[in-house]
């Protein structure tokens, strides 16, 4: 499992979208989702270099480079090798990267900017007095319930449009121009939130009206990009079959098109993973500065991405779009729930499966559909191993709970000058340095001491909902204990003091949710990529997508909650809720291994 094998479908699925005549395959079968971000296996070894070229690959007995062909038997010996990266691939690396860096540096202060008000003797910025005041850094005084119910608004919104983003770029304006045209909304949404920011604004009451208005542009950009920019840095290699190679040493090796997007998607996922880390530098600048700079910063970074775009326009190949996977598996979902309706009601149906009646062989007025009966048995197939994906709402809803209920418990801690938003930082840390570990080290030991069936998908996600129970368990007692060891008792959110307990104490929890990720998030994400066929693998990614939304959905719920003194009760119950939804998707998907 990992990034190689989802690779396999993909190079296999674009080879078959270039000789399809029946059906066209939909543009995002190259997508490749930030959650799945393993490592690639350290054995693979790469050749270093960047190609600027686009061609197709070297077919023939003689190819381009004056290399003979091989036979199969040939290629088995051979070593495998990535090939040179082009350099197109290159830039749009760089474009997620400030992509990246602008949402995780805005997202990272959000909740202090929207729950605390400005600290006494700060500078009207948001910033304190001084970076050791124990005051957090604050703005709009909203408080702690109404602070994540806006958070969440804003992950929901970000989720949800960029299936929008998907369907807009595969059936009309291809992906390029979706995402050079979302950046320009982008930069709209992060100057309004940065120019609303400054302190005569914020005193005339602007801050908030121009907070809303800025995210949801910058969550339209968001979708815009989030969706298409993975499979567009895929489609600019374009070799899908093994081609021989002599190195400068003399080797003869075999150049490999999956292991060479294996490396692509290892580097486009580092940056991920890097430009998550923004909010290092963001939650410093709003405490000892104001939020006028820390949102500035993450606005200058993105303007690399329209730039980056623009300069490289004549590099990229761009696929054309050419109608809408997404859109045709919701007509077929359609067809099928009404018929399964009318059927209920009892009405007559002439066939014993409703599903055949979206298929153009069975359906009476089938002029206007735009697949083959194939597609149907695939929609079906796909819908069937995205059922993972049913229970993953709840374990969003507790590891969102990161970025909003844990920063605001930080605020109640002694911080010792450490801004209370730094520390959800330790979640991408963790990622990055646990991915590899459990790829390179963990999983083969298992494997080797013949421990391979604790390794099945099904109890691999079963664990992760678990693992991410207990976080939550651990933040409902540290949070108890905060609640006995401050001047204010159970409402130390509005006390003078903050608790004695060390800012610190929270690592075990952000740690444990990193662990839970890479059970349940990305193995699930794993087993529905490699069960779907491979021209459904944007409807995979589009229930994922939405999983994510119905998240922030049920912590919108939970909003009331999140506010002293249920803030035990909180995490309790999320606790309750990750821990049962473990279980019943064990006891409905045990077997599907």
């Amino acid at each position: 499992m990992g990034v190689q094998s989802i690779v396999k479908d993909l190079i296999q699925s674009r080879s078959h979208a270039e000789s399809e005549v029946t059906y066209i395959p939909l543009t995002d079968t190259s997508v490749l989702p930030a959650e799945a971000s393993h490592i690639s296996d350290g054995r693979v070894e790469f050749q270093l270099g960047v190609d600027s070229s686009t061609d197709e690959d070297d077919d023939g007995d003689t190819l381009a480079n004056g290399e003979l062909e091989v036979d199969d038997l040939e290629k088995e010996k051979l070593r495998r090798v990535s090939d040179a990266i082009p350099i197109a691939a290159f830039t749009i690396v760089l474009v997620e990267f400030c992509e990246r860096f602008a949402f995780y540096g805005l997202s990272g202060v959000f909740q202090n900017y929207l729950q605390n008000p400005l600290p006494p003797g700060g500078n009207g910025a948001g910033a304190p007095a001084s970076p050791s005041d124990p005051y957090p850094a604050g703005a709009l005084g909203l408080g702690q319930g109404t602070a994540t119910t806006l958070n969440n608004s804003f992950g929901f919104l970000a989720y949800a449009l960029s299936i929008v983003g998907a369907v807009i770029a595969d059936a009309y304006w291809g992906r390029y121009k979706t995402i050079s045209s979302c950046c320009f909304v982008y930069v709209i949404g992060l100057v309004v939130i940065t120019f609303t920011s400054f302190p005569s604004l914020l005193a005339g009451g602007f801050g908030l009206m121009g907070w809303i208005v800025g995210v949801i542009i910058v969550a339209i950009g968001t979708g815009g990009i989030k969706a298409n920019v993975s499979p567009l840095v895929a489609d600019q290699y374009r070799k899908t079959t093994s081609f021989p190679r002599t190195l400068p040493s003399g080797e003869r090796v075999l150049v490999d098109p999956t292991i060479t997007i294996t490396r692509i998607y290892s580097l486009f996922y580092w940056c991920i993973n890097v430009g998550a880390l923004a909010a290092l530098v963001t939650t410093q600048l709003e405490r000892r500065i104001g939020f006028w700079a820390a949102f500035s910063l993450p606005t200058v970074v993105f303007l690399g991405t329209p730039l980056i775009l623009i300069l490289g326009r004549n590099l990229y190949y761009k696929v054309p779009p050419s109608g809408s996977i997404i859109l045709d598996a919701v007509r077929v979902v359609r067809i099928v729930i009404i018929n399964s309706w009318r059927k209920f009601r009892g009405f007559h149906i002439d066939v014993g499966d409703v599903w055949d009646l979206a298929k153009p062989s069975f359906a009476p007025r089938s002029a206007w559909f735009t697949w083959d009966d194939d597609f149907v048995v695939d929609v079906r197939q796909t819908l069937r191993a995205c059922q993972v994906a049913a229970f993953l709402p709840i374990y969003w809803s507790a590891n969102f709970q990161l970025g909003t209920n844990l920063v605001s418990m930080a605020s109640t801690m002694r911080t010792d000058g450490v801004p209370n938003d730094l520390l959800q930082n330790i979640n991408p840390l963790s990622l990055i340095c646990l991915i590899p570990v459990f790829d390179m080290w963990i999983y083969p030991t298992l494997r080797k001491r013949g421990l391979g069936a604790l390794l099945a998908p099904i109890p691999r996600i079963t664990l992760g909902f678990f693992i991410a129970a207990s976080a939550m368990v651990y933040a409902a007692i540290l949070q108890s204990h905060i609640y006995g060891s401050n001047d204010c008792g159970e409402y130390v959110s509005s006390c003078s003091t903050t608790s004695t307990i060390t800012v610190w104490a929270q690592a075990p929890c952000y740690a444990l949710v990193a662990i839970s990720e890479i059970f349940a998030s990305i193995t699930s994400l794993e087993y529905a990529y490699n069960k779907a066929p491979p021209r459904m693998k944007s409807v995979v990614i589009a229930l994922f997508l939405l999983a994510s939304a119905f998240g922030n959905l049920i912590n919108i719920g939970l909003a009331p909650l999140a506010r002293d003194p249920f803030l035990v009760v909180l995490f309790t119950s999320v606790a309750i809720l990750t821990s049962a939804a473990g279980c019943l998707f064990y006891y409905c998907f045990r077997d599907r291994d």
